[in-house]
């Protein structure tokens, strides 16, 4: 099949989207796809520098500018939404040059993989697969009390935002558009309009390739250790790792929790932490080589993630790989991806933050007092990593991509070139 992937975020040896996108796409094409990819050329350095040995050197790498916006290598521009934006009709440009002579089979826009990231690329007689995507995720309202007044407020525009996505003239151009739309989560589903979920799949497009899949592990860490990793925002749910933290140490005075990521939320929790009496008990690490933070997994008995919305969780699919037990609340993606086989999943309607935080510390006691339990959970935990095999998410996204387009396709339908946004359209124009 002759594919034309859209993943503007996209690069080797980085983490989140820029690593799925990157495992995506090459996993594409050891499955055989003819592959081209419209990508930023903020990565074009490493992602030729990767690609030299075969298959991926057939991979057919392009790298749209923006014009008068040069991008230092590495570096995402600071003002990265309106670039992304621009970068989106660059990309379309580029694309129907590219299928006037190629005639592809179907267009796929991977990255940005959220909800309200636009993408223009819509080719007539090349179905466009849209996803998968999220952020449609909201938080709990009974757990909002517990943050700070600025995140209050942000988790209010966010749910105007959530309502308001498909009247966004930039975004509903490609939902429109789309042959098939797949998003990780029903709460991102459920924001679309009816016509728009008609044409829409839920999965969660995160895999692994065997070879990161390790084994199941044994005995427990002494003392028990807790680990987290991620950026410190409110919304993280750091804070509510913390807390419960500090109920688990009054039975299990000399459990250990590591703290990997930075960002606004630091000082809050530092200073919870302190508050808490908790100095001893708690590791703050701000940033870690990725083949370093791996190795962290081996010293540590669970991993807690009690993020309040994220969509999909890589870090969560990670630590599975690993064979650490994955403690998250029932919200978003990452209740998606564990199981209750695997990790904990703690119940939040109706919750406050101290009554999640009690469950948790409760729950967390009862696996790290049963060796049995644990060990149980972490060939659970590998079992589940076996159900994201990068090549079975490959397949089965475009598998269920061409049978639904057959099975609604439409004889002799409007195969006329799709115009750009007027706006953005405009803007490209001006440059």
């Amino acid at each position: 099949m002759k594919l034309l992937i859209s993943a503007y975020a996209c690069a080797p040896n980085r983490g989140s989207e820029h690593a799925s996108a990157w495992n995506w796409t090459t996993e594409a094409r050891r499955l055989g796809h003819d592959v081209w990819v419209l990508t930023s050329p903020a990565h074009k350095d490493s992602v030729l520098a990767a690609s030299g040995d075969r298959p991926l050197r057939d991979i057919n790498w392009i790298f749209p500018e923006v014009p008068f916006w040069p991008l230092k290598q590495g570096s995402e521009p600071k003002w990265e939404r309106s670039y992304n934006l621009l970068w989106q009709v660059a990309a379309l440009r580029a694309a129907r040059k590219l299928h006037t002579d190629i005639h592809f089979d179907l267009v796929h826009h991977l990255t940005w993989a959220g909800i309200r990231a636009p993408t223009f690329i819509a080719l007539p007689g090349a179905p466009l697969i849209i996803g998968p995507v999220g952020g449609g995720e909201t938080s709990p309202k009974s757990l909002r009390p517990a943050l700070t007044p600025k995140g209050r407020v942000t988790e209010a525009i966010r749910d105007i935002s959530n309502a308001t996505i498909t009247l966004n003239p930039m975004v509903r151009y490609g939902l429109d558009r789309a042959a098939v739309i797949f998003v990780r989560t029903a709460d991102t589903k459920a924001l679309l309009t009816p016509a728009m979920r008609q044409k829409t799949r839920i999965m969660m497009e995160l895999g692994v390739p065997r070879s990161d899949i390790g084994g199941a592990r044994g005995a427990r860490q002494s003392p028990p250790r807790l680990l987290f990793a991620g950026r410190l925002l409110y919304w993280k749910g750091v804070h509510i790792a913390v807390a419960a933290l500090a109920l688990l140490c009054k039975r299990l005075p000399e459990t250990r929790l590591t703290i990997v990521g930075s960002g606004p939320e630091e000082p809050r929790l530092r200073a919870d932490v302190a508050a808490r009496g908790l100095e001893r008990n708690v590791e703050f690490i701000a940033w870690m080589k990725q083949p370093d933070f791996l190795r962290l997994y081996a010293a540590h008995d669970l991993f807690v993630f009690p993020s309040l919305h994220d969509s999909a969780g890589w870090v969560v699919l990670e630590s599975l790989c690993q064979g650490v037990p994955v403690v998250c609340l029932d919200c978003g993606g990452p209740k998606e991806i564990v199981t209750r086989g695997s990790g904990l999943i703690i119940a939040t309607s109706g919750r406050s933050t101290r009554d999640v935080a009690a469950s948790m510390a409760e729950q967390m006691h009862d696996v790290l007092a049963s060796p049995g339990k644990l060990a149980e959970l972490s060939a659970g935990a590998i079992a589940r990593a076996h159900d994201f095999l990068l090549s079975k998410q490959v397949v089965s996204l475009y598998d269920q991509s061409r049978e639904f387009i057959q099975a609604h396709s439409r004889p002799g339908g409007d195969d006329r070139q799709p115009e750009p946004v007027a706006e953005a359209g405009k803007i490209m124009e001006r440059t």
